[in-house]
């Protein structure tokens, strides 16, 4: 079996292995130079939603590998683990959040029949506008955008604290484990809590509105049937965000 480096393959309903991701939003991926034309994606909003989606896939698991390698007890005393891990960590947030905001380029799309009246700039300014208009936004589409997106908004504050407001993120190793103390000059603490399972609960959470958006748009776009469950991220790297999710409970002991 050839693993692929990390890329959206074509998948035909074998087993999943550790090598693979899958989410509906992936099977609206096509190559620029074979595109299914039954899929009706005038613009190709979904084919660059998937895109990026799976790109950023790729980049969080390569982020969690590395985390996960400073776990080793050989490896997490050495004073180079913290500023490894902390750089690790505010990259895959980073990714989420720009994954999130991938989803919502397909979400936008397909929101309103007039669609220049929907905000095309991320998933925050389509909740605000959602919000204030429901009456223009398509049912399907509505009920994914008013559905709990208390990570979503969490990982919203963290980002922008750490990349717009200059929120210091400092990794604390116990010794066993890492914790992110996020503090601002202008807002005082952010965060003090365990690292893994904040990072586990956000790729959760990001799947998890990832498949609600592609099954709510899938019946819009009337998705042949033969395109659904048609695609996966394969990579060598996949396996650490399997991992992340696995033993991120182990790692949750309060912070200090």
């Amino acid at each position: 079996m050839v693993i692929a480096l990390g890329t959206i393959i074509e998948w035909h309903g074998e087993p999943l292995t550790e090598w693979d991701v899958h989410n509906p939003v992936l099977d609206w991926y096509d190559h620029w130079n074979c595109i299914d034309d039954r899929i009706k994606d005038p613009g190709g909003h979904l084919r660059r939603s998937a895109a990026i989606f799976g790109h950023d896939l790729v980049n969080m698991a390569s982020y969690s590998h590395e985390v996960l390698r400073w776990l080793a007890p050989d490896q997490i005393r050495h004073s180079q683990s913290v500023v490894s891990v902390g750089a690790m960590a505010e990259a895959f947030l980073v990714s989420v959040r720009s994954a999130y905001d991938a989803v919502a380029i397909a979400l936008a799309s397909r929101a309103s029949t007039n669609r220049q009246q929907v905000p095309q700039d991320g998933l925050g300014s389509l909740l605000r506008w959602a919000g204030k208009n429901p009456e223009r936004v398509h049912t399907a589409v509505l009920d994914v955008l008013s559905s709990d997106l208390t990570c979503f908004w969490r990982l919203r504050q963290i980002r922008d604290q750490i990349v717009h407001r200059g929120a210091d993120a400092i990794i604390h190793c116990t010794g066993r484990q890492f914790n992110l103390w996020l503090h601002s000059p202008t807002d005082g603490w952010i965060s003090r809590e365990p690292l893994l399972p904040l990072l586990a609960s956000q790729f959760e959470h990001l799947l998890g509105f990832a498949g609600l958006s592609g099954n709510a748009i899938n019946p819009i776009i009337d998705l042949p049937t033969d395109r659904v469950r048609s695609r996966v991220v394969q990579g060598v790297l996949i396996p650490a965000l399997h991992n992340l999710r696995d033993i991120a409970h182990q790692y949750a002991e309060p912070s200090p």
